[in-house]
């Protein structure tokens, strides 16, 4: 009768601890997953933000061909003043 309540609770415990490494394992394959996913995503951030630095280079060289072209200098985009340095 003994052995027979041990191995009742062997087996509930068994069982138990079973549901649990699936729930574990459940949970370790999303956040394996998510973290795929981040790493999808930083990538493609980054391959945009060269793209952009690569757009802004060829612009920032197209206006500065332009100046030398005209034989004036480009303007200050930060200077409201119609071109002007602001007054002191």
């Amino acid at each position: 009768m003994a052995l027979q309540q041990l191995t009742v609770q062997l087996t509930e415990k068994y069982d138990h601890l079973s549901a649990e490494y699936a729930q574990l394992k459940a949970s370790h394959a999303q956040q394996r997953a998510k973290s795929e996913q981040l790493k999808a995503s930083q990538a493609q951030q980054r391959a945009e933000s060269e793209q952009q630095k690569a757009a802004y280079e060829q612009l920032r060289e197209m206006v500065m061909n332009m100046a030398t072209r005209s034989g004036t200098c480009a303007p200050n985009p930060f200077w409201l003043y119609n071109h002007q340095p602001p007054p002191p």
